[in-house]
């Protein structure tokens, strides 16, 4: 028998009435994540450090924010997934690192069948 080489983010997950995704159906919607807070702005010396771990379930997404005092850096460190910071759209992937100004609305998908996780960093801007 040759090798076989398959990629994980190219398989389908299995159905039935005990997978993520019915229980994801019968939730009624797809903004579900889980965020770990690692570091407050009470932590930090200067007070204007943030440090969270976030995880976006398959097919779900967070609903999108905005923070104009607060510049914010995404480190994918797990997963596929698409960013909208503006008006753009974009994937991401496990390595990437995203840059979001301060005050831009963004907002993180993940319609594949692994969980997205990143580790984000937000830093209150002087003044």
């Amino acid at each position: 028998m040759s090798y076989r080489k398959v990629n994980l983010f190219e398989c389908m997950a299995e159905q039935g009435k005990n997978t993520f995704g019915e229980v994801l159906n019968s939730v009624g919607t797809n903004v579900i994540r889980d965020t770990l807070m690692l570091l407050r702005e009470g932590d930090t010396e200067t007070g204007r450090i943030t440090v969270g771990y976030t995880i976006i379930y398959p097919h779900c997404s967070t609903r999108g924010h905005e923070h104009a005092p607060l510049e914010e850096v995404y480190f994918v460190t797990s997963g596929k997934g698409v960013m909208e910071v503006g008006a753009e759209r974009f994937g991401v992937e496990s390595g990437d690192v995203v840059y979001i100004p301060g005050g831009e609305f963004h907002r993180a998908e993940n319609p594949f069948d692994l969980p997205l996780e990143y580790v984000w960093v937000t830093v209150k801007k002087e003044g």
